[in-house]
This record gives structure tokens, sequence and C-alpha cells, in this order.
């Protein structure tokens, strides 16, 4: 190897190494974990809003599977008293008596 030859490669490995620090730094930067808890805020909330305008804008299209759904869910809450009206009522609330008078007898009185 000639002189030449080492100050070339010795240029090279130079080269190397500041572009290798260069990306360590950028990866650094890149990882840094305030920088990413912001960007994947962003991500978040960027989702979040799309989701909530496509379904606003699916509930102006479609107005009538909107109160379906809502009509759904609202018996899905009150299933039990929904069941409680249509159940078959006792009639405990006067018990009849089965040694009663006759008529005739609680008119005489």
């Amino acid at each position: 190897m000639t002189a030449t030859d080492v100050t070339l490669a010795e240029a090279r490995a130079a080269e190397a190494r500041r572009r290798l620090d260069g990306t360590v730094e950028r990866l650094q930067a890149e990882l840094e974990p305030r920088r990413l808890a912001r960007v994947a805020l962003a991500e978040v909330t960027d989702g979040g809003e799309r989701v909530a305008r496509a379904g606003a804008e699916a509930a102006r299209r479609n107005p009538g599977a909107l109160a379906g759904a809502a009509t759904l869910l609202v018996a899905l809450f009150a299933r039990k008293r929904i069941a409680g009206v249509f159940k078959k009522k006792r009639h405990d609330t006067v018990p009849i008596p089965q040694d009663s008078a006759k008529p005739a007898e609680r008119i005489a009185s």
C-alpha cells in the first residue's frame, strides 16, 4: 500500500464516520420520547377527527339507520323495564278470603 492509498482510505473512513454520526443524531432526534408522544397524539387525534367526520357524514346520509341504532341502544339499556311491561301481572294486591260471608249476610249487618 502506498501513502496515497492510506490517505485515501483514511479519508473514506472519516467520511463514513461523519455519515454514521449524522445517522445516529437523526435517530436520536426521531426516537426522543417526547417527540414520539407528540407524533402519536397527533396521529390519534387526526384519526379520531376523521372517524367523527365520517360518522357525522354517514348520519346525515342515513338518518333512518341512525334512529334505528339509537332505538336499539335504548332498548338494550331499558330491556328489564320493557320486559316488565309485557309480563303478566299477578293480582296479589288484595287477597280474597276463602271463608267470606255471603252477600246477604253482609247486607244485614
